[in-house]
């Protein structure tokens, strides 16, 4: 689908591509293509005279196919961070391509996928549209709103944090399957936000080398910088803040076996004399004095729970039990 974003003095208004025979190409500031077939991408090119990349250039990891520029125009292929957590914790996090070409002040968005982002700057334009002047205005706002996105994502892994160590400090040992399920996919969660966040410095330092920008915009960058840096650093305080939840859980877990094990090696020391006591006296030898005994049995019994009490009462006195 491909909505056409157009300007009319002070408002916006929107179309589509399948519904006009010949789009009006005055005043048109974004087009959004989301999902778009073949025959979409091949007449928005020739319509507006661009090269779209295609869906293999979009999930190209290089450099230079991650922000290319040239004389009139700015290509930025861009990672929006993708989250259920909020609705569904069953289904994994990921990474959405997005890709941005800016020419003749007009912002093109190619995207395979639904994103709250987009959504929420549809709402922006149609109800407070008078700063949008723009395709970099509406980039711009983009990129604002999915900088404070992940600010939110941030916060939400932290919190999660905070309940785990109440759970591992309160209750020890318990349900100890999910908590380290929980931290796992919470490492996964903030490793996936860092990626988003880091691909977003990278995006903003390129532009902030470019001679397209105005001054305001560049002033704007500058800010989104400033927040940029700071997420990254909320995200190395979320993955040490998770590695140390990961080592307590251990370090509880050896403590739980250290406990059983102490539990039986005591039991195993404390039934050796005893057991000893038994074998001797289950011997069956013929000529054996203790066997003429009248009191014999009774006193075997009280010999091997002595020798067994001994080692509990030292134990006990030592501090292990």
């Amino acid at each position: 689908m491909v909505t056409f974003y157009i300007r009319n003095e002070n408002h916006f208004t929107t179309s589509h591509l399948s519904d006009m025979e010949e789009p009006v190409l005055k005043n048109i500031v974004w087009i959004d293509m989301l999902q778009p077939t073949v025959e979409e991408t091949e007449r928005i090119e020739k319509l507006f005279d661009v090269k779209l990349p295609t869906k293999d250039d979009r999930e190209e990891i290089e450099l230079s196919s991650r922000y290319w520029e040239d004389h009139h125009s700015i290509m930025i292929n861009a990672y929006f961070f993708v989250s259920f957590f909020f609705v569904d914790q069953t289904q994994a996090p990921y990474n959405e391509n997005v890709t941005f070409l800016l020419q003749d002040n007009m912002l093109f968005t190619v995207r395979d996928a639904q994103l709250q982002t987009f959504e929420t700057i549809h709402k922006t334009i149609t109800t407070h549209p008078k700063e949008i002047f723009s395709g970099y205005d509406i980039f711009m706002q983009i990129f604002d709103i999915r900088i404070d996105r992940d600010a939110d994502l941030l916060e939400y892994a932290a919190k999660e944090s905070d309940d785990i160590r109440k759970i591992l400090i309160g209750e020890p040992g318990s349900h100890a399957a999910d908590i380290l399920r929980k931290i796992s996919t919470l490492q996964e969660f903030t490793l996936k936000v860092r990626q988003s966040v880091f691909d977003k410095r990278r995006i903003i330092t390129a532009l902030l080398k470019s001679s397209k920008l105005s001054p305001q915009l560049r002033e704007e960058l500058f800010i989104m910088m400033k927040d940029v840096n700071s997420l990254v650093e909320f995200t190395t305080v979320d993955i040490n803040t998770l590695d140390n939840l990961q080592n307590l859980f251990l370090a509880q877990i050896n403590i739980e076996q250290n406990k059983i094990i102490k539990l039986f090696t005591v039991a195993s020391v404390v039934l050796m004399p005893p057991t000893l006591i038994a074998s001797i006296y289950g011997m069956n030898f013929h000529y054996m004095p203790e066997l003429t005994w009248a009191k014999g049995y009774p006193i075997s019994l009280m010999m091997m729970a002595v020798s067994g009490a001994i080692p509990l009462v030292y134990f006990r006195k030592k501090g292990w039990l």
